[in-house]
């Protein structure tokens, strides 16, 4: 059942803002406008130690982009969940103003996107990285002394198991062969990866370059650009019906703007399709999984032929 909007207000009105105004929900939590150049995020998972170590995260990145990251100025916990009281700022979605894919203009709205995956590529991933979890797990995806390799195949083995599987056809032999072919990648240098831009966490100007990058934390860890990459061709226009065009079309400019290599942005796309699937399992506003997507792409002619070599 959906979370009543009343109930998360009360929240915030506990803390003493009066007329808090819904500004978007995404799958960690909902984020509200206060005024005064504020915003206020309600977590829907997180607890209190994450969260600590989610604000060393911004401030740790705080300056090394070019774009404005976020700032936690308070955490709080005046209900059922935690709230971080955080700047309001600047900018507006991509997706609001982006045309779409195909229509005139678009190439500016993929050029926005590929600036921002290539500024990530050239920040050095913090030390916190070593100390953060992704999706819903509380241990850190990648502590001192694992590698980006070791640590990505044991997270696609972990879900991969909450399958059973059930989700493609020959569904283990397939997961065998991704892990198998992951296990090949040269280890990479460690750069920041978000691992969740999408056209809801760039905020444009009016000329739409990238000014804001929201919403570290879901999958922000330390590893691969061409990972980052793959991901955000995926996610960019998720439930559009020409996604694979979308994907096409990214994975050409990635390849021509960065010389990342087409098939290994099609490798990390098959693990992070993955990862990603069942993020929603617990999703308190009962939003539609990314299982029925995961399939189809798994049991595409590329990819089939991909994990059959």
């Amino acid at each position: 059942m959906s979370l009543p909007d009343s109930l998360l207000q009360e929240q915030l009105r506990a803390l003493g803002y009066r007329d808090p105004d819904l500004v978007a929900i995404g799958m960690q939590g909902a984020v509200f406008r206060l005024g005064d150049e504020k915003v206020a995020k309600i977590w829907f998972h997180a607890e209190e130690a994450e969260l600590r170590t989610l604000r060393e995260l911004y401030d740790a990145l705080d300056g090394q982009l070019p774009y404005r990251t976020p700032r936690m100025l308070e955490l709080r916990r005046p209900g059922p969940y935690w709230v971080t009281i955080e700047e309001e700022l600047p900018g507006v979605p991509l997706y609001e103003v982006a045309p779409e894919f195909g229509a005139p203009g678009w190439e500016r709205a993929r050029d926005c996107v590929v600036d921002v995956i290539d500024a990530l590529a050239q920040v050095e991933a913090p030390e916190v990285l070593r100390r953060t979890s992704v999706l819903d797990e509380t241990s850190p995806f990648r502590p001192e002394g694992v590698s980006w390799i070791d640590a990505l195949t044991g997270l696609v083995r972990r879900r991969a198991a909450r399958f059973d599987g059930q989700l493609v056809d020959d569904f283990d032999t397939k997961i065998e062969a991704l892990l198998t072919r992951l296990s090949d990648l040269k280890e990479p240098e460690s750069r920041l990866v978000h691992g969740d831009v999408t056209a809801g966490n760039i905020l444009v100007d009016e000329d739409l370059r990238p000014v804001t990058l929201l919403d570290f934390g879901l999958l922000t860890m330390a590893g691969d650009p061409v990972f980052d990459a793959a991901a955000t061709a995926s996610v960019i226009d998720l439930w559009s019906p020409r996604s694979r065009e979308v994907e096409a079309a990214y994975d050409a400019t990635f390849a021509a703007r960065l010389g990342y290599d087409p098939e290994q942005l099609l490798l990390y796309r098959c693990a992070y399709s993955l990862i990603i699937a069942n993020a929603h399992d617990d999703d308190p506003y009962d939003r539609d999984s990314h299982v029925p997507l995961t399939a189809k792409f798994f049991n595409s002619p590329q990819v089939a032929e991909l994990l059959s070599r």
